[in-house]
């Protein structure tokens, strides 16, 4: 009789990993694969008559000097369960389309209920074991599913080394007309406070109530000004732009120069006929004479000199004051880019 074949794509073995006083058996393929080092780890030869580390409870492989509710969630995105998975994903998974991390990651399509501390956890393990695909979702994650203040950003950046959050951080703190509370500096260090406050004070904008940055942000980010209900998104028709004359949708990336007054941690206020075009070399006004937006709460208006709010996703500073923070803090930036 024929000996069975074990398949290639799907025979894996598992492993008992140890943290802390929890054992977790997980197939080992995926740590191989997604970590040098645990693929290195796994290469080292036991010793002559031990058993393997990992193969069994009795033996397991002990990660000591971490914490186990940080091990879980990182487990929760290399191996989707349906405690970590939207409905959907969950379907696929018990039938078996849905597993592995390595093909659920693709772009930003993996759609995972964890919290911002646990995507912070999966963020420091996946940075810690070189897990660069699981590391790069966690940055996504964390950038466009919660709201990060300009201090959770610089500390995150240098606990993790993610050099885009360091340069909003900072951006954000010394462009805005309002100043840094005492409790967020002293967060920050007295090093980092006196940064901050140099270049707030020697930026060729200081003079300035409003120093100018450029917001960029989407159709979909703006928010009505003359309420404050939870809804009060602002909707309107697809405009065509009076520059390029492309089609503008709440989908469509515009900007603003500002950054206007600050309303609530990201919130910005600006006027509606400072929203640009945000193609290349274009530029125009969106919101011309003639064009109205509407708001579930306020109903449909036309913007004229009214203002608006905006979540921009990224602030471009001015030349001047750019030079400034690449001056003081860019070679910290850099080092986190090469990390």
């Amino acid at each position: 009789m024929a000996e069975d074949t074990p398949s290639v794509e799907f025979y894996w073995d598992n492993i008992v990993i140890k943290v802390e006083d929890r054992l977790f058996c997980v197939p080992r393929c995926e740590f191989v694969q997604s970590s040098e080092v645990f693929a290195d780890m796994f290469l080292l030869p036991s010793a002559p008559g031990a058993n393997p580390e990992g193969r069994d409870r009795e033996h397991p492989l002990v990660l000591e000097g971490y914490k186990k509710d940080e091990f879980a969630c990182l487990l929760k995105v290399m191996y989707p369960t349906y405690v970590a998975m939207t409905f959907t994903n969950f379907i696929l998974f018990i039938c078996g389309l849905v597993y592995r991390a390595g093909s659920l990651i693709s772009g930003t399509t993996l759609a995972l209920a964890l919290g911002k501390e646990e995507w912070v956890s999966v963020l420091k393990l996946s940075t810690i074991w070189n897990m660069e695909k699981i590391r790069a979702y966690a940055i996504h994650r964390l950038s466009t599913d919660f709201v990060l203040s300009p201090t959770e950003k610089i500390h995150l950046a240098r606990a993790h080394k993610v050099a885009a959050w360091l340069d909003e951080g900072v951006t954000s703190l010394v462009s805005t007309d309002q100043k840094p509370t005492l409790a967020d500096l002293a967060t920050l260090g007295w090093e980092t406070a006196a940064q901050i406050l140099w270049i707030r004070d020697n930026s060729p904008h200081s003079q300035s109530l409003i120093p100018a940055v450029t917001l960029h942000f989407k159709g979909a980010e703006i928010w009505c000004a003359i309420c404050t209900s939870p809804g009060r998104q602002i909707t309107f028709n697809p405009i065509t732009c009076n520059g390029c004359k492309r089609n503008v949708t709440l989908d469509t990336v515009l900007t603003a120069v500002g950054p206007g007054k600050l309303s609530g941690h990201t919130e910005r206020l600006v006027p509606f006929r400072d929203i640009l075009c945000g193609a290349n070399h274009c530029r125009a006004p969106i919101f011309s004479a003639g064009t109205t937006v509407t708001c579930q709460y306020c109903g449909t208006y036309n913007p004229g000199h009214m203002n608006a709010r905006v979540t921009p996703s990224r602030m471009t500073p001015p030349l001047g004051l750019k030079n400034m923070i690449e001056e003081t803090f860019g070679e910290e930036i850099k080092k986190y880019n090469v990390a």
